[in-house]
């Protein structure tokens, strides 16, 4: 089979044969303006109604698998990200997505698709913010790809780079001495690359997203259409990123710096590994010198198709002069220079060099011996944080320590709730575990001391406790419990929310199934501005949301923290009037404390008593022993025992002596040592100490939250404050400190710190932030 699009000729078809067919399938008057197409026969149909519309004659020499692929991948869109801008397909009167009509030249298949609003990006001159958002709609658009499969993704297509090498003994026929031998350049690296590229990650992508398959609103400022399906191919993902930043480049509607911009918004959306990057320069060179070559074989003139009558794309003398100085700019400017520059855009720098090296070439001699034997045990994909991996081999208070000797500032990890290795909970595990470490089967002193000490610090009613091994665990049993006492099976979270990995939990966890939820999960708006009546409307709404399909509500289940959802500390009346109204409606209150509990706030020993609310149930987790694996469920004891008695619930370790022996010394250690107390005046000072630096700082937005947990968020639209929020937590690492990044859009700094955490340790972590967004600059 020949390369699809080789030589690109449109059927040639008028206006009022455009209008007949638009009248006899779609049973629509419309007047009919042609518009530009490489194979197919496009025609503006302005209908009577007012509506605009677009019809396409396809191109007749485009096999059948191909065509329904094209209108496969666009229901698709349509149905799992609709919020992707791109065409709709509109049925013809017989109910047919490609119904054929019958012309004087032959027989045709016709699709009608929507008319998207704006104008083609090739209008306008593109500044680096609209290069950007595109970038980032091109990521989404290839998200929203990931799982779609269709035979016709392996069209033999001519754009498609791989197929470069095909063409290459029709070098000659580029007419400039000046770009044949830059095109030949190009080239040449492309043997040698086609064997690593099929070890890159590759799905479904558009592969032509140029400025006239780009539409922009009017103002030049934002993306509001990406069309023309045509040129789908199953392909390395980084192809997309390459074929753009290639394309406008050889337009010469950017500069070498403005295509930073294009990758840039694309990463903030669709992360790029180091091995794809590695390939861009070849890529985007070898996709401007195919367009050469297949420019160079078709006819030059405008009935068949090349040439346009419009003033875009110029003419073929111009398109090759474009070509050259493109091809001219990337070799002048240097494939090492360039790369370097593009990693640091996408986050993939230096640190990701010998883990991803070893992915695309299968080589783990490329990894370090711990990376290796890490690759090798627990896969290839388990998470690391951040860029530059840390090798952690002793902690002491708020400091952590690597094998290579670094000292880093610890103001993420709440689970050393007292400090890293403290000698009081260490003391207390040995100790115990030298005697003897049993099951809650047996009888034993440990839990009911420690069972009475936890249940002294809460409310009277919640007089009764069931210990497991995790935050997970203890909120699953806290889940059942809820739908056992009620009845019922529909459950209330905070959008964003995270609660742990069992599956029940999962499902009422929006921050790990991509803020989508099951039809008995109800997602709830997070506070921002919202007052007590918004918020009363809100989760009434979700509560007949719920009922309308089929559920009454059995708990609402919330981090006291408001921690994923992007850590804010809203007013009492927020909190009390979901609270009632999920009473009101016979639903349980679960109080997730595995962020706040124990003091975190400052203000008080239980986050869900700073939100001014009573639970009928509080679950913990991580921080209880200070790093041994405790979860604790605490209710009332009718709903305990009545739980116990159905199920028979136990759980082998869960409440064994060692885990009440570190329970019990933390909560010790967190008396004598004043640590809430503590947590009040630092999280103070830490809070007016950045609100000073947000003030001078544009790159800041907010600093919310309290005590020992601190957000700060970062400036810009989503899709770009991820990626600055990644350069500061990367930037952080660098300069010994350790933050995380948390929110819908992970654009939110996470300041955690274990709780003996003090001032000098706040002004150390300021002077680094400061440095960071220094070096940082707008964004």
């Amino acid at each position: 089979m020949g390369l699809i699009a080789l030589e690109a000729a449109p059927p040639l078809i008028g206006s009022g044969e455009a209008e007949a067919v638009a009248r006899e399938l779609y049973g629509l008057c419309a007047q009919a303006k042609p518009l530009d197409g490489e194979r197919d026969c496009n025609f503006l149909l302005e209908v009577s109604d007012g509506r605009r519309l677009i019809l396409k004659f396809i191109d007749p020499g485009l096999a059948e698998a191909i065509v329904a692929g094209q209108c496969a991948a666009l229901a698709h869109l349509a149905e799992q990200a609709p919020e992707v801008p791109v065409p709709r397909i509109l049925a013809s009167l017989g109910g047919m997505t490609c119904p054929s009509a019958g012309l004087a030249a032959g027989a045709f298949r016709v699709r009608l698709i929507t008319c998207l609003p704006g104008r083609l990006v090739s209008t306008v001159a593109p500044s680096q913010e609209l290069l950007r958002t595109l970038g980032a709609q091109i990521g989404g658009l290839d998200r929203a790809l990931r799982g779609f499969s269709h035979p016709a993704l392996a069209q033999p297509l001519a754009w498609d780079i791989r197929q470069a090498t095909t063409l290459l003994p029709r070098i000659a026929q580029i007419t400039s001495s000046r770009l044949r031998p830059l095109a030949a350049a190009a080239l040449e690296p492309l043997p040698s690359l086609l064997p690593n590229l099929r070890g890159l990650r590759a799905q479904a992508i558009h592969n032509d997203c140029h400025a006239r398959n780009l539409l922009v609103d009017d103002r030049g400022e934002r993306c509001t259409g990406i069309i023309d399906l045509g040129d789908m191919i199953h392909a390395p993902l980084v192809f997309e990123p390459a074929v753009t930043m290639a394309e406008f480049l050889n337009d010469g509607l950017t500069s070498i710096d403005g295509l930073e911009a294009i990758l840039g918004g694309y990463c903030e959306v669709q992360r790029l590994e180091w091995e794809d990057v590695e390939t861009l320069h070849p890529l985007i060179g070898a996709r401007i010198a195919l367009g050469a070559l297949i420019m160079a074989c078709r006819a030059r003139s405008p009935g068949k198709g090349v040439v346009s009558a419009a003033e875009w794309p110029p003419k073929d003398t111009a398109l090759q002069e474009l070509a050259a100085e493109a091809l001219e700019l990337l070799t002048v400017t240097g494939r090492e220079q360039l790369t370097e520059r593009w990693h640091e855009v996408a986050g993939t720098g230096r640190a990701h060099r010998a883990v991803s090296a070893a992915a695309i070439t299968g080589d783990t001699s490329a990894l370090t011996p711990m990376l290796r034997r890490r690759r090798e045990t627990l896969g290839a994909h388990a998470e690391l944080s951040y860029e530059r991996p840390l090798h952690l081999v002793r902690a002491e208070g708020v400091w952590v320590y690597t094998a290579s000797g670094e000292r880093l500032l610890d103001v993420y990890n709440n689970v050393p709730h007292v400090g890293h290795a403290h000698p009081s909970v260490v003391a207390a595990i040995a100790r115990q575990a030298r005697r003897i470490a049993s099951n809650t089967r047996y009888l034993d002193e440990r839990i009911l001391d420690y069972g009475e000490r936890l249940l002294a610090t809460l409310p009277a009613e919640l007089d009764t406790c069931l210990l497991v091994n995790s935050g997970s665990e203890a909120n699953d049993i806290a889940w059942r419990l809820a739908r056992l006492h009620t009845g019922q099976s529909g459950a209330l979270v905070m959008a964003h929310a995270y609660h742990g990995i069992t599956e029940a939990i999962t499902a009422l966890s929006p921050a790990t199934t991509r803020g989508k939820s099951p039809a008995h999960v109800q997602q709830l708006a997070a506070p921002l501005a919202t007052g007590t009546a918004a918020a009363t409307a809100d989760v009434l709404n979700a509560i007949q949301r719920l009922a309308g399909r089929g559920f009454g509500v059995a708990a609402l289940l919330i981090d006291s923290a408001l921690t994923s959802t992007g850590i804010f500390d809203p007013p009492l009346g927020w909190s009390q009037a979901i609270a009632a109204a999920v009473h009101a409606a016979g639903g349980l209150i679960i109080a997730d404390e595995v962020q706040y509990g124990l003091g975190r706030s400052g203000s008080h020993f239980w986050g869900f008593a700073r939100r001014g609310f009573e639970p009928d149930i509080v679950t913990l987790g991580k921080p209880v022993a200070n790093g041994y694996p405790v979860g604790v469920v605490v209710t009332r004891r009718a709903l305990l025992e009545r739980f116990q008695q159905e199920t028979g619930f136990f759980s082998t370790f869960g409440g064994n002596p060692v885990a009440c022996a570190a329970a019990l010394a933390v909560l010790d250690v967190l008396q004598s040592e004043q640590l809430l107390e503590n947590a009040h005046a630092t999280g103070s000072y830490f809070v007016d100490q950045l609100k000073a630096v947000v003030a001078t700082q544009a790159a800041l937005v907010e600093v919310r939250g309290c005590g020992l947990m601190i957000g700060v968020e970062v400036a810009g639209l989503p899709e770009r404050s991820g990626a600055a929020t990644r350069q500061i937590v990367n930037g952080l690492r660098e300069r010994g400190v350790l933050i995380g990044a948390e929110g819908p859009h992970a654009n939110v700094l996470k300041l955690r710190p274990p709780m003996p955490f003090r001032r000098q340790h706040v002004d150390a972590v300021l002077e680094a932030l400061t440095e960071v967004l220094r070096r940082l600059g707008p964004h």
